[in-house]
């Protein structure tokens, strides 16, 4: 029997999901149009702070792109269970990237940005028994004996190659 307190628990889950994929998707889409022909001079009510992040996202199209596309994968993967997770750890990589350039840059979409973290944290909460499985499962150590003469061989190579690399490159 489904109680009114796991309907408002299923109301709020959902409610926080489309709310974050939607403007997530949102802003991914409209990612390579968002900094495309940027000019100080046309924005020059814009913070110094604003008009120097605009104008270094707008210097190529790719790079706003390259972060529309993992919006968009993010958006997408919280609408389906099996995903929701990946897209919530992806999203807050994003989001914290966002958040820290809105607030050493004077952004003022800083706010929307915490709110959607939040809203993934509360997402999260709302599937803490999955994401205390991938966090187990992540953080499981299982280093056998021939593992370990494997690991210093491989820190060997890789101080023997870090040390010409610096000699050649």
């Amino acid at each position: 029997m489904i109680t009114s307190k796991d309907r408002l628990r299923f109301l709020l889950y959902w409610t926080a999901i489309f709310i974050v994929s939607g403007s997530m998707l949102v802003y991914g889409i409209a990612k390579p149009i968002q900094f495309q022909n940027f000019t100080p001079a046309d924005h020059s009510s814009l913070s110094e702070g604003h008009q120097l992040m605009w104008k270094f996202y707008s210097y190529t199209k790719a790079y706003p792109i390259i972060i529309g596309v993992f919006e968009v994968i993010g958006a997408v993967s919280m609408l389906f269970n099996r995903t929701r997770v990946f897209g919530c750890f992806l999203l807050t990589i994003i989001l914290g990237n966002i958040i820290v350039q809105d607030y050493l840059y004077d952004i003022s979409a800083l706010n929307s940005a915490i709110f959607y973290q939040f809203l993934v944290l509360v997402i999260l909460i709302f599937d803490f028994e999955k994401v205390k499985i991938i966090m187990c499962n992540l953080f499981t150590v299982e280093i056998r004996k021939k593992n370990t003469v494997l690991l210093l061989l491989a820190l060997l190579m890789t101080l023997f190659i870090k040390f010409f690399e610096t000699r050649i490159i």
